[in-house]
């Protein structure tokens, strides 16, 4: 691309005459530049690495010390507009759908997409820097699927929105809270480790792969996905105890789950406890403090409350 028109495609402003007229590809990784690049610049520290591995444009949202008249240096308002503008005009011309939908929706993909849909789809991770080299180096998926529709937004005039239906099963039968039996169109689905609040949202995902699902995937599927601790917090497998701990960073999930686990769990005791500012040295005093059957920690993911308690089980082991 020449320099002329990257400067005009991300609105900035040429600070120099350079030397060179062209660039071979634009990055927002350093790892990724190449001599003959463009690279967007967080910081003048960014800045001058790029410059030893040869880059021929610096795109820079701040005032930079110009140090090698040679190349090209562009100052912009916002780094993001600029590489939303590269993005929005690269895929001007491409075939390709744009899909918004919410953080339920997209953990379901991620969690069955197989090496034959990886090729279809591309899964953004609401990271303009990560994204912009997603973006940028696809080549073949069909379907771009993200959880920021303003993003989405400002790339493509044309995005689709996924909004869960509500499917019509059969023989619907809870096993408990995290596992079902039903029926759908012509298929039985027995004992699946799914909870039946989001049995609306795995329907969506078989229709839209058309059942070119992996169950036992499910085994690994985050949302509503419990811990059973014993007496003394120690993690036990499923069935030992009648303790469990939830917990998710999302607040719309959190209160989706609550609603869920207050209604079908009633009859236990089941506190709710914000983590979102304390420790994990603090969280899992209170985890020790508490009695309950239930115990929904809301702003942490599950996986963050899982290392508390292997790394405090670990240390009594210690001693």
């Amino acid at each position: 691309m020449k320099i002329s028109a990257l400067t005009d495609i991300v609105e900035g402003k040429l600070l120099n005459t350079p030397a060179i007229s062209f660039v071979t590809q634009i990055h927002t990784e350093i790892q990724r530049v190449n001599e003959g690049d463009a690279y967007f610049a967080d910081s003048q520290t960014d800045l001058t690495k790029a410059i030893e591995k040869g880059i021929f444009a610096i795109i820079v949202d701040f005032v930079p010390d110009i140090s090698d008249l040679e190349i090209a240096w562009i100052k912009v308002e916002s780094l993001t507009k600029a590489k939303t503008n590269i993005l929005r005009y690269l895929y001007l011309q491409k075939n390709i759908s744009f899909i918004y939908v919410d953080h339920i929706l997209y953990q379901f993909i991620n969690l069955f997409k197989t090496k034959e849909l990886k090729t279809e789809i591309l899964l953004l991770k609401d990271n303009i820097t990560k994204d912009f080299e997603l973006l940028y180096n696809n080549q073949n998926n069909k379907k771009v699927f993200s959880t920021n529709l303003q993003f989405l937004k400002n790339i493509s005039p044309n995005v689709e929105n996924i909004i869960c239906q509500n499917f019509k099963v059969k023989n619907l039968t809870i096993h408990s809270l995290f596992e079902i039996s039903f029926s759908y169109k012509d298929k039985f689905f027995e004992h699946i480790r799914l909870p039946k609040v989001y049995l609306d949202y795995f329907l969506q995902i078989t229709e839209l792969f058309e059942y070119r699902i992996d169950l036992k995937k499910l085994n690994s599927f985050e949302l509503f996905k419990p811990i059973f601790i014993n007496k003394a917090t120690q993690i036990v497998p499923n069935g030992q105890t009648n303790r469990f701990i939830l917990a998710n960073d999302n607040e719309n999930i959190c209160n989706i789950e609550i609603n869920f686990l207050k209604e079908y769990y009633s009859y236990a005791i089941v506190i709710v406890l914000d983590v979102s500012f304390i420790t994990g040295d603090e969280i899992y005093l209170e985890i020790k403090r508490l009695n309950f059957n239930a115990l929904y920690l809301k702003g942490k993911d599950i996986k963050y409350i899982n290392k508390i308690l292997e790394k405090n089980n670990s240390s009594k082991k210690l001693f």
